[in-house]
């Protein structure tokens, strides 16, 4: 709890802007009664909401509507409110109203990485963190992160504005602002 104060205290706007959350609340054309959501925005899917059992919940759009329409429809007049809720107010999902789906992922924070990520500063992590790719891109430094700090690295860049566009076939994962995912 303390660690996301801490980035919430450092970070003054908001980590999704209005315009950024009616794209991703916008729920595309409806045929036969099925809603179709648009690809997200230039391939973004992953998005970072907290648990009630202090564990940060790996999800994209599509589950976050599940979730809204099965368990907190009554508390948001709109998805665009709970969207605005979990990722720029940092509303906790309580994870005894719904049974884990295999689909969703959770994970704790690696106290280490957040203990850099402090000590460091914004700025100075992703320096540590990201390297120049031949192409000129930001990517993650995958050599120098522990399979158990993967996920803490890459929710501090979701924090601060950064996402994660994956390569699987170059084995990239490259790093970009968020709003640029959004032009």
């Amino acid at each position: 709890m303390l660690f996301c104060l801490l980035i919430s205290c450092e970070r003054k706007e908001l980590n999704f802007s209005e315009e950024m959350i009616e794209k991703l609340a916008d729920p595309g054309e409806v045929k036969n009664g099925v809603i179709r959501l648009p690809p997200p925005p230039a391939s973004f899917s992953d998005l970072y909401v907290l648990t009630n059992n202090n564990e940060i919940l790996l999800s994209s759009v599509g589950e976050l509507l599940f979730l809204y329409k099965g368990y907190y429809s009554k508390e948001f007049n709109s998805f665009e409110s709970f969207l605005d809720a979990v990722l720029n107010h940092e509303f906790v999902l309580d994870k005894r109203l719904y049974k884990k789906p295999t689909y969703l992922e959770s994970f704790k924070l690696n106290p280490n990485i957040e203990e850099e990520y402090t000590d460091l500063g914004f700025n100075s992590f992703l320096k540590k963190y990201s390297r120049e790719t031949v192409s000129k891109r930001l990517a993650l430094n995958r050599k120098i992160i522990k399979e158990d700090e993967y996920s803490t690295v890459v929710y501090i860049l979701f924090k601060n504005g950064y996402d994660i566009s994956s390569d699987c076939y170059l084995g990239i994962d490259y790093i970009r602002k968020r709003e640029d995912s959004f032009k």
